[in-house]
């Protein structure tokens, strides 16, 4: 069983689009720390997106094959709309049923129904 916990490292460049995307899928920074950012949704749990030199991130490249979120948001419609508008690209999936992102540091993610 996986814990409610997760962390993911990211380049320092991205910091700001990773606060954009919590607020687009409902997620509230619980801490905010030189470098890390730490976001709690309604459900018990939190994610750190810890910030290192952009050299010592992955590249978008190998975040492709690295291990993917989901976040789950009350609804996927308007959370989708919000992360194409602002600029996210949607990313094509063999799964049809949820809508796939490449987000800040090329982090992939879906969205799901609550």
């Amino acid at each position: 069983m996986l814990g409610r916990n997760a962390k993911i490292t990211l380049p320092r460049s991205a910091r700001a689009d990773v606060r954009a995307l919590c607020e687009a899928v409902g997620l509230e920074l619980a801490q905010r720390g030189p470098d890390v950012d730490s976001a709690a949704g309604t459900t018990p749990g939190t994610i750190g997106f810890i910030y290192v030199d952009d050299a010592a991130a992955l590249t978008p490249a190998q975040m492709r094959i690295a291990p993917w979120l989901e976040f789950v948001v009350g609804d996927v419609a308007a959370a989708g709309d919000r992360l194409t508008k602002s600029g996210l690209a949607r990313l094509e999936y063999l799964d049809p049923a949820h809508p796939y992102f490449v987000g800040p540091g090329g982090l992939v993610f879906r969205l799901a129904a609550s």
